[in-house]
């Protein structure tokens, strides 16, 4: 028994495993690995999580493919990551030698700075010595060393993962099996360059395997009960390491205690020094995941905690626990969680933690509690600036601005000079009204680049000067007015603020007395019948009269968010939705339009009729007066169909109102048509105001399908607004057509549907002409990934590109939204290191002006290398709808000439002509996409609306295949939805040229 006691522990833990004995499981795996060999297959992907025995079946292949044609070789790229392409190489070879114990073939080091040495020198001698059989690099962590070379002087160098595609390519008797740890689905890298590869999960064991590693290895000593063995597993899943893990705390129980029989209890009981022992790979673990992706595995647990000790079933929606925590959904959360249920982190449902003891580990080492906390007071890594700026940016989103502010102060002490870290502190200091220090940092933004921060400057002035107004201190105020008009003497706003302020302080001298009396008698003749509201209202009015008329005109700006009342009083306005009762514009003055509203919301129709009528007379550009016009009308008749349409009223006007003019058209022609609209009904449009951020649009979107007149919604503009809106739209069974969302991750909603081409359009469109009509076959994108539209369009021109045969450099992308992100860098190293021959540019709007200044960087960098006599030239400048605008023409200058974008629809086609000049006369001007593809939203709803339309009726002509809009009714093309929703036209290709936009040759 002495011996029994002393016996080593037979479980391995912290290595691969090379024993066959000690090797469990599996057999399929190596079944899909030999069918695929046998079948000439040169590349098969495997991937897993971190420690689930990936290495382990790599050393297992020699043993467990018998095929006798086949060399094996193993070569672990872990630490290969910072190396050259040459050095590499050089190892690999040496690897080879290695395992062939023949190190005579191996050439000298410093021969493999050329890349034929490897190929060409080298692989020939091993063929012969392995006569004639072909070689299987086995390359475990194959994703950390897809790199980028940094020895700039060896010539045509390439990413690791380029170079084994070419090997394979042309060397016939060269096979590869990489192996990755992270998820498949962030490594279009690899999936587009393999992208006919067979790949398969490395996943959880079976029971009968986990079954053999908890028994086999030490059945001379244990005896496990089968309730024991099915504790184990229900710790573990089936999870080799973890397996391994409780297995080896089992046996030095058993070993200290000598009780070599093992029950339920025994499991149990070992559960604390399971934890510790597991620590360290557990740890490992958490360190890969993102903050969002650790506070939803926190969340996870927690949940199921509650619902162990509730007798629930089913735990709670991590994400309507966190909301109880005080976390508010965003689109990061959304898809840390489903990244969490694809990689079986999670259960399908993403409710439970697949494995038992990581859900033990996380309550008693990182509780949401904790994870919350931590976020809130300390970042992991405190000295690294990327990571304050990740947490800032989550509090940030979350609209915690104290916390936010925190991590940005402590970034930009670690690096005083990022202009990009200042840009978001000065934001977050404006959101939360510390204007002192907004201003000065803006102010230095501006100084040391006007073009670029100027907006941003006079943005700020101006709310601090509006603020100043609501809390009356007027001197002040003017002060910031002046200070604008000194940068931007022409600022109408600006000097009309001037003008009230000043009228004020005149009028304030001399108050008017007249309208003190006249008030007076009001209050004598109606005191019975006031209530504190009217009382405090009439008070006010007192005031007006004292400081005279001029100071009502001032005093009627309210600020955001709220609303006038008896036409003094601010008062909260927590509705966003207007059919001609409120302005969504209250900074455009139009004083017949105010009427109308008056008369509007007293259900006095015909007079509201005639007041908005001179209102648009007044401003003829302006849709939203058109649309409240055409409602008086439908209010008047009665009987109307109604519609909805949300816009970014708050913080993006002129995108608001380009979406507005296409509908309000599309509703002026309907209900003027020669049957007063269909059967003498006309259309009513509801205007709905979700400020372009994902929360308001859902807030928006639920108390839209509150109305059961609504019978679809157009909107919203951006991607993110749009699906978070959905999850509402959804419960209602409404149709929504989106004038201008085109991300490929709105697909498959049975009630969706987009009157433009999606990402997967553009991006096919885009990167078509880039390889097959520029001829390029280099590239870099520079994108953000945090916004659905960007990432998307990114993915569809990388995955279109990749397949055409070419390149595309740093992936998956530079991310235009780092704040650390350094330009110069970037893009000197695409031009000069890696020979990139056009970059291209997907901001969102956010980032706009990021984009613009790299395209500047690119025409500087270009221009440094001319002087200085280096043949390297502009990188070609290609991008996503965005740019379109002609802000980009106004400040890009020669920066952006023969700037490249894929729109949805451009006025100088000939097939718009006859929208876009009809447009042209209806509003005085150009009009753009969105007001092109916002009427063809409307004119869809228009066309399959009937006599007896409820929303479902709409929701089934919209799907069916017959279902139409012909082109004369549309802004040019035919208007067809696919199964899924999707329009059925090819987006156009526009070019900056001359300082305007073109067509391009062989837009086709």
């Amino acid at each position: 028994m002495n011996e029994v006691t002393n016996r080593r522990n037979p479980y391995i833990l912290g290595r691969p495993i090379h024993e066959p004995s000690s090797f469990f499981g599996r057999e399929s795996l190596f079944s899909f690995i030999t069918d695929n060999l046998s079948q000439g297959v040169k590349v098969i992907l495997l991937h897993g999580q971190r420690r689930i025995g990936k290495s382990s079946v790599l050393k297992q292949i020699p043993n467990s493919v018998k095929l006798d044609k086949f060399v094996f070789i193993q070569f672990d790229l872990q630490d290969q990551a910072k190396l050259s392409l040459m050095d590499i190489l050089y190892n690999l070879a040496d690897s080879i030698t290695e395992t062939l114990k023949d190190k005579s073939i191996l050439p000298p080091r410093e021969s493999f700075h050329q890349e034929s040495t490897f190929d060409k020198d080298f692989l020939p001698k091993v063929y012969q010595r392995i006569d004639n059989r072909s070689l299987v690099l086995l390359l475990d962590e194959f994703d950390v060393a897809n790199h980028e070379s940094n020895d700039i002087n060896t010539v045509e160098q390439q990413p690791l993962c380029n170079y084994f595609k070419k090997l394979t390519r042309e060397q016939e008797k060269i096979f590869i099996i990489p192996v990755i740890g992270r998820y498949l689905n962030d490594l279009p890298n690899l999936l587009s360059l393999f992208k006919d590869a067979p790949s398969e999960l490395i996943g959880l064991l079976d029971y009968t395997s986990a079954k053999r590693m908890i028994v086999n290895p030490a059945e001379s000593i244990l005896t496990y009960e089968l309730e024991a063995i099915q504790e184990i597993i229900q710790l573990s899943a089936g999870h080799p390491c973890f397996t391994q893990v409780i297995c080896s705390a089992i046996f030095e129980q058993a070993r200290k205690n000598k009780k070599w029989n093992i029950e339920p209890t025994d499991v149990q009981s070992i559960l604390k020094e399971a934890i510790e022992k597991a620590d360290s790979f557990l740890h490992g673990l958490w360190e890969v995941l993102t903050v969002e992706e650790r506070i939803i595995m926190s969340a996870v647990s927690e949940g199921q905690e509650i619902a162990i000790k509730q007798l629930k079933k089913v735990p709670e929606e991590p994400l309507n626990l966190l909301r109880k925590n005080d976390i508010n959904q965003t689109e990061q959360l959304s898809q840390a969680w489903k990244r969490l249920i694809e990689s079986r982190y999670l259960s399908d449902d993403g409710r439970k933690v697949t494995v038992e003891l990581i859900r033990c580990w996380l309550l008693q080492y990182h509780s949401l509690e904790n994870e919350i906390k931590g976020l809130r007071t300390k970042v992991e890594n405190t000295n690294t600036v990327n990571n304050l700026i990740v947490v800032a940016n989550f509090w940030s989103e979350q609209g915690k601005h104290e916390l936010a502010l925190q991590h940005y102060e402590q970034a930009i002490k670690i690096n005083p000079e990022n202009f990009n870290i200042k840009v978001s502190l000065a934001e977050q200091y404006l959101q939360a009204k510390d204007f002192s220090k907004s201003l000065e940092l803006y102010k230095e933004l501006f100084q040391a680049d006007s073009q670029d921060y100027k907006e941003g400057y006079l943005d700020a002035l101006s709310e601090y000067g509006h603020n100043l107004i609501i809390t009356e201190k007027f001197t002040t105020a003017k002060e910031q007015y002046k200070k604008i008009l000194e940068i931007e003497p022409n600022r109408r706003l600006a000097k009309q603020k001037i003008l009230e302020i000043e009228t004020f302080e005149k009028n304030a001298i001399n108050p008017t007395s007249n309208t003190i009396n006249s008030i007076n008698n009001s209050i004598d003749k109606n005191h019975k019948g006031l209530t504190l509201r009217k009382i405090l209202a009439v008070m006010t009015l007192l005031v007006i009269g004292s400081v005279g008329l001029a100071t009502y005109r001032l005093s009627s700006d309210c600020p955001p968010g709220k609303q006038k009342e008896f036409g003094v009083l601010c008062i909260e306005d927590k509705s966003k939705i207007s059919n001609g009762d409120r302005t969504l514009f209250p900074n455009i003055k139009n004083s017949f339009r105010d009427q109308g509203i008056k008369a509007f919301k007293q259900e006095k129709y015909e007079e509201a009729i005639k007041l908005f009528g001179e209102a648009v007379k007044a401003n003829p550009n302006d849709p939203e007066v058109l649309i409240y016009h055409n409602n008086a009308r439908a209010k008047q008749k009665g009987n109307s169909f109604t519609l909805a349409v949300a816009v970014p009223a708050d913080n993006n006007i002129d995108v608001a109102k380009e979406i507005l003019r296409g509908v309000s058209q599309a509703q002026e022609e309907f209900n003027k048509n020669k049957n007063n609209g269909l059967n003498s009904r006309l259309l009513e449009i509801k205007i709905a105001n979700d400020a372009g951020q994902k929360e308001q649009a859902k807030q928006v979107a639920a108390e839209l399908i509150k109305d059961p007149s609504i019978l679809g919604i157009i909107g919203h503009y951006s991607s993110d607004s749009t699906k978070a809106a959905l999850e509402e739209y959804n419960k209602a069974d409404i149709a929504v057509i989106s004038p201008s969302s085109t991300s490929t991750q709105l697909l498959g909603r049975k009630n969706f549907f987009r009157s433009l081409p999606s990402d997967a359009a553009g991006g096919k469109k885009l990167a078509e002409y880039a390889f097959k009509t520029l001829k390029l076959t280099k590239i870099v994108i520079f994108s953000n990934p945090e916004s659905s539209y960007s990432d998307s369009m990114r993915e569809e021109f990388t995955k279109t590109f990749e397949t055409l045969g070419g390149k595309v450099l740093h992936k998956p992308q530079i991310n235009l939204a780092d704040a650390t992100l350094d330009m110069d860098s970037k893009v000197n190293k695409s031009i000069y290191r890696d020979k990139a021959e056009a970059a291209v540019l997907i901001p969102d709007r956010k980032n706009i002006s990021i984009a613009l200044k790299i395209a500047r960087v690119n025409q500087d960098i270009a221009e440094r290398f001319k002087s200085q006599n280096r043949n390297r030239s502009a990188m070609k400048l290609l991008g996503g709808d965005t740019l379109y605008s002609n802000e980009i023409l106004s400040q890009g200058g020669n920066a952006v000439e023969n700037l490249i974008v894929v729109v949805p629809w451009f006025r100088e086609a000939p097939q718009a002509k006859d929208f876009a000049e009809k447009a042209k006369k209806q509003w005085g001007g150009e009009v753009s996409w969105r007001t092109a593809t916002s009427y063809d939203a409307t004119q869809a709803f228009i066309q399959a609306l009937s006599s007896n339309s409820e929303r479902t009726t709409v929701i089934d002509k919209l799907k069916n295949i017959n279902f139409v809009v012909n082109n004369s009714n549309t802004s040019g093309n035919i208007l067809q939805f696919s199964p899924e929703g999707e329009r059925q036209t090819e987006p156009i290709l526009v070019q900056i040229q001359g300082g305007k936009w073109i067509m391009p040759a062989q837009n086709n």
